[in-house]
């Protein structure tokens, strides 16, 4: 059986959040970066079992009001990410589509083979957030 096919045209501006809603939901990650459409294929199981794994740990050492959450849209300035791992702040909202830096602790991202260059080295740089706030 052939697959539906999706016609889709790039804007002729930047990407922009509202851009990502026009997508299709096919399984693969769609991620703005400074503007620019990133799509990475959906995940194996070997990594969606670390990542499990890892959320785990976190939410068993989190203080109270804490939340880990998998694949949480972050806006990060100019771009919009998925990280495979978020931790949330007391406070934060429970519910949405895009969380904002303020309200998160930490993200974490679980490198997989058909997406370690993205994983290392494009995606961590927007996730910096806030680079005065780093411990010294």
């Amino acid at each position: 059986m052939a697959q539906p096919t999706y016609e889709w045209h790039p804007p002729e501006r930047g990407w922009r959040e509202q851009d990502l809603f026009d997508l299709p939901e096919d399984g693969n990650r769609y991620e703005i970066i400074d503007g620019s459409l990133h799509v990475t294929p959906p995940a194996g199981y070997a990594h969606h079992e670390l990542a499990d794994e890892i959320r785990l740990t976190l939410r068993a050492a989190a203080p109270k009001g804490w939340r880990v959450i998998r694949e949480a849209g972050l806006r990060a300035p100019g771009s919009n990410l998925i990280p495979d791992l978020t931790v949330l702040k007391p406070g934060a909202p429970a519910d949405g589509m895009w969380i904002e830096p303020s309200d998160v602790a930490l993200v974490v991202e679980v490198e997989s083979p058909s997406s370690r260059r993205h994983d290392r080295f494009t995606k961590p740089w927007p996730m910096t957030l806030d680079p005065s706030a780093w411990p010294r």
